[in-house]
């Protein structure tokens, strides 16, 4: 059972003002943690700004993890990398980082709009994973795309885009059914695409995240460890995220041991 865990990188700036001594506090606390996971899980992923926030880049975090955690060299690494305020010479950039860092995959996606600051660059996930795999990148680092956690319209642009696209992987957004993730599965399956389900850990501290996403958890939550097993024997792996709670992460992925 392939399993990863979602990690968010450390804001920039807490404050009004940039703290280089409390944000090297924040990346030893993010650490801390990823060395908690050794041994509970296959994978560490790691986000790219969340709700548009600046936080430290998902590839600098990566790397700081591989020299400070002592993971071991069976853990992946993969990364959330945003298009949305990227152009195509930024996101080459990112992507020989990530290459060189020895990140395993990366997860191209539109990201969430900034914060503060200009609007995206008009560049879509699905255009810049035709670029990357055109100059070569895909044969160093596998590419990856998200999507939702149902599938809708079949015929949709959005869908034929991503499923054109041949990404390595499709990763869905949180899941609450086993069905629809079947039938990603079963949608992705022709075209030699793998799926990593998202499941979130229902706990009290994620009840808010949840209700954003409209994530309706009731189905799992009275048992998301046997939700996550049956989730991981339908897809390639399973991708755990408790945004607002670590030790409820922590504890469930103890019940899966």
């Amino acid at each position: 059972m392939k399993i990863a865990y979602e990690l968010n990188p450390p804001k920039i700036v807490k404050g009004e003002r940039f703290d280089l001594a409390q944000l090297s506090k924040d990346m030893q606390v993010m650490s801390g943690r990823a060395a908690q996971l050794s041994g509970l899980i296959s994978g560490i992923h790691l986000t790219d700004s969340v709700l548009g926030m600046p936080r430290v880049s998902s590839i600098t975090a990566a790397s700081y993890i591989r020299k400070n955690a002592s993971l071991g060299d069976s853990v992946s690494m993969s990364c959330s990398i945003r298009v949305r305020d990227r152009n195509f010479t930024s996101l080459c950039q990112a992507v020989s980082d990530a290459v060189m860092a020895g990140v395993d995959s990366l997860l191209v996606l539109m990201g969430d709009e900034p914060a503060d600051g200009p609007g995206d660059t008009g560049l879509r996930p699905s255009a810049a994973v035709r670029m990357l795999k055109k100059e070569g990148y895909d044969s160093k680092i596998k590419l990856d795309m998200s999507f939702p956690a149902k599938i809708g319209n079949r015929a949709s642009a959005s869908v034929q885009n991503k499923l054109g696209a041949r990404p390595h992987s499709l990763v869905t957004q949180s899941i609450s059914s086993l069905t629809d993730l079947g039938e990603i599965v079963d949608l992705a399956k022709p075209y030699g695409i793998k799926v990593t389900a998202v499941v979130m850990v229902p706990s009290e501290k994620n009840r808010q995240s949840a209700s954003i996403i409209g994530l309706d958890w009731s189905g799992y939550e009275k048992n998301p460890a046997d939700f996550v097993k049956q989730a991981a024997r339908i897809a390639d792996r399973v991708l755990l995220t408790s945004p607002n709670s670590f030790g409820s992460g922590v504890e469930l992925l103890k019940q899966l041991k």
